[in-house]
């Protein structure tokens, strides 16, 4: 199992992939899969970043 990464670290990564098209694309798949695994929909206005971060954090994925 993969150690679970800072709140930093995992921040850095999101923030890098959103800075191209396909990128962006991977960001909004994840968050699908996130709200097809947990059923929560991301409430409108919300960053697909901070989504995954808190969706990651309560699965026990990012500590800090």
């Amino acid at each position: 199992m993969e150690q679970p990464k800072t709140l930093q670290q995992r921040q850095a990564e999101l923030q890098a992939l959103i800075s191209t098209p396909q990128g962006r694309a991977e960001l909004e798949a994840l968050a699908s899969n996130y709200v097809a695994a947990g059923g929560r929909m991301r409430p409108w206005g919300t960053s697909v970043i901070t989504y995954i971060l808190v969706h990651e954090r309560q699965k026990g994925l990012i500590v800090g």
